[in-house]
């Protein structure tokens, strides 16, 4: 079946009890070269994984694009995140959801913003304590300007040090 952690050991054929179960709590990074072939695997699968995808990073290193209807389609959850300073020059979630945005100019704002709070909650198996500002809710919060236009992302570039 090969190795625990390699895409095999999830086939849609493996057993429910060794995959599909504990399938829902893995949190996948970055899913750069997910082939069309895998693709229809990963749709096949009644329990799905949780996908975290670093646009800077993926385009720092020249991958193809991004599958991010597909998977998103396929009910698949996904998140941004931020990569390392190898392949980043910053860790700013602000200019994942910018480098993001670019690439998937049709998604809102508001569905951008919810990959990096409700999406990666869920991932965590916290959708009912983080991700979103409600009564019981653990909350870290920071206050965002915007107005009616889609620059939501390109206006809070974040605090520089001096600033």
């Amino acid at each position: 079946m090969g190795h625990p952690w390699s895409y095999s050991s999830a086939r849609p054929n493996a057993s429910p009890a060794r995959t599909s179960r504990a399938l829902s709590q893995w949190i996948v990074a970055h899913v750069n070269e997910l082939t069309r072939k895998r693709l229809p695997v990963a749709g096949k699968m009644r329990t799905k994984f949780h996908v975290v995808h670093s646009p800077r990073s993926h385009q720092y290193f020249d991958h193809s694009r991004f599958p991010f209807k597909r998977l998103h389609t396929l009910g698949l959850n996904v998140s941004l995140g931020t990569d390392s300073l190898a392949s980043n020059e910053s860790l700013n979630l602000f200019a994942e959801m910018r480098a993001f945005q670019r690439s998937e100019p049709e998604r809102s704002p508001e569905k951008i913003f919810e990959m990096i709070t409700v999406n990666p909650a869920s991932a965590l198996r916290q959708q009912n304590t983080l991700g979103r500002i409600r009564p019981g809710f653990r909350a870290d919060l920071i206050a965002i300007p915007c107005g009616e236009d889609r620059d939501l992302f390109w206006r809070n570039r974040g605090v520089r040090s001096g600033d």
